[in-house]
């Protein structure tokens, strides 16, 4: 095959970074290509052996676990839809991550890697024991029990001779809302699965439901920071790189191991704590050594109210996640009871378009004030503690705070929470303030901060201390001070 010496761009680590207007689509790197002769996904749900979801109880009601059996099958249907939704029946799991079509993207070998990490100022990184082989893979998962097509990276370090090895699912943070936004999209979105692969891993790097990289467009667009979704096309991506190893009779270098990783920056963190929490009901076969969720948005409540009071990054970025969950949720109410008609911008028309047409946000500088974003009366009621009055919108960013989950915690992942200390997107105060009410809650929290870091810094000056967590993590060490909130170190010196 033919090897482009391209830069590894770890723009995929950011929460809100522009992708570009045209990051470039399908490459041909002159791998193979292959097919399982599926062509298309079925639109219409059916029945098979899953379970209805629908309307939840109030906040903090769980009843009973409804954890099934090492067959795959939907849990209990409560936990599913919710917030307004009407019922629907989710998919049997046996159909769930089937491949549909995949394409070899790149092979490097460990030198290639190695000197493009020193080129990028990752040499902390270096030396690497392995060289990588990256696919794409399109694969099935299900979006409010409907069949949708959904693609990903899959990843497998070099070995002398094929192996197991641990596996990490890699979640990227935000490059934008719509098909042209995934990391399967951009001609060098593959370096995050080629540095795990590099470091000894089998990865699967899903994009989101709503960004399909390559093949067949999605249905609809990226449902952003709604968990549903999110954890179940990133479990659904790990059933997916288990048929890619067994199923289409590629000659793969490594084996996906026993041992799975969650690995997830900014919103990737999001998706990984989601899809921990998920996985007993919908993925109970899947059991998770550690989780890594870095700089991550776990209270959204908290996180939309610092947004909506305090005009900064984070102003934008939870507007967006209210569109997010407003679209997926299918509100009847108009976005414009929450978010402002201006002057001087009607967000409630323009934010939407912005998230559909381009990979970023772009608010323009004559807006400065929170109430610009967001109705004044919107803004009173997240103040007062007022969920009813947020309406159904109080309900989705309910559902996306892990403190407020319907989803009963059912297991207790040992998970590194890593923060930067200037992080001003995923506002670091309001996280560290909810970890101690997570930790009541049954999580198994280590914290990390990276002193004088904003979000980006946090995320990328971690590294090393991240691969040395997990590794300890896949040796069997426990965490020495679970739910200890540290002091912020300088991450730079690792």
């Amino acid at each position: 095959m033919t090897r482009r010496h391209v830069s590894l761009s770890l723009s995929l680590f950011t929460f809100t970074a522009a992708c570009g207007d045209d990051p470039g689509g399908d490459t041909d790197d002159g791998g193979s290509t292959a097919s399982t002769g599926a062509d298309s996904v079925a639109s219409e749900p059916t029945t098979g052996g899953g379970t209805t979801a629908g309307e939840s109880g109030e906040s903090g009601e769980s009843g009973e676990s409804g954890e099934s059996g090492e067959s795959g099958e939907t849990g209990d249907a409560g936990y599913f839809g919710g917030c307004g939704l009407a019922p629907y029946p989710m998919l049997d799991a046996a159909d769930m991550g089937e491949v549909l079509d995949y394409e070899q993207v790149v092979e490097f070998e460990a030198e290639t890697i190695n000197a493009l990490l020193d080129a990028q100022g990752f040499g902390m990184l270096v030396p690497v024991d392995h060289g990588a082989r990256v696919y794409k893979i399109r694969y099935v998962t299900q979006d409010r029990g409907v069949s949708v097509e959904a693609t990903a990276f899959v990843s497998f370090p070099m070995l002398d001779e094929p192996a197991e090895r641990p596996v990490i699912m890699y979640a990227h943070g935000t490059t934008g809302f719509s098909d042209k936004c995934a990391p399967t999209a951009d001609p060098q979105g593959y370096a995050v699965p080629v540095i795990l692969a590099a470091l000894g891993y089998v990865a699967v790097a899903p994009d989101y439901i709503g960004m399909n990289g390559w093949g067949d467009p999605a249905a609809s667009g990226h449902p952003y920071i709604v968990p549903e979704p999110t954890a179940i096309a990133s479990l659904d991506s790990l059933r997916a790189l288990a048929r890619f190893a067994t199923d289409t009779g590629e000659a793969t270098p490594a084996t996906p191991g026993a041992d799975i990783v969650l690995f997830g920056i900014s919103e990737g963190g999001f998706a990984t704590l989601w899809a921990d929490r998920y996985a007993p009901f919908y993925a109970p076969e899947f059991k998770f050594t550690a989780n890594v969720a870095s700089v991550p948005p776990t209270d959204a409540l908290g996180l939309t109210e610092h947004g909506a009071t305090v005009f900064g990054s984070t102003t934008s970025a939870l507007a967006a996640a209210v569109v997010g969950g407003h679209a997926w949720h299918r509100v009847s109410t108009p976005l414009s009871e929450v978010l402002s008609e201006g002057p001087p911008l009607n967000v409630a028309v323009e934010l939407p378009k912005m998230m559909a047409d381009t990979c970023s946000i772009d608010i323009p500088d004559t807006i400065t004030q929170t109430n610009q974003i967001y109705q004044q009366v919107f803004i009173d009621a997240l103040v007062a503690k007022d969920l009813a009055g947020l309406g159904e919108v109080g309900c989705i960013l309910e559902r996306a705070t892990l403190r407020t989950s319907q989803i009963p915690l059912q297991v207790a992942t040992p998970t590194l929470v890593v923060q930067g200390e200037l992080d001003d997107l995923v506002f670091t105060p309001v996280v560290r303030d909810d970890l101690p009410k997570l930790c009541d809650a049954g999580y198994v929290i280590d914290h990390f901060e990276c002193a004088g870091a904003g979000h980006v810094e946090a995320a990328t000056d971690s590294i090393p201390f991240v691969l040395d967590w997990v590794e300890a993590r896949l040796a069997g060490t426990a965490i020495a001070e679970p739910c200890v909130i540290h002091k912020a170190v300088d991450c730079t010196m690792l």
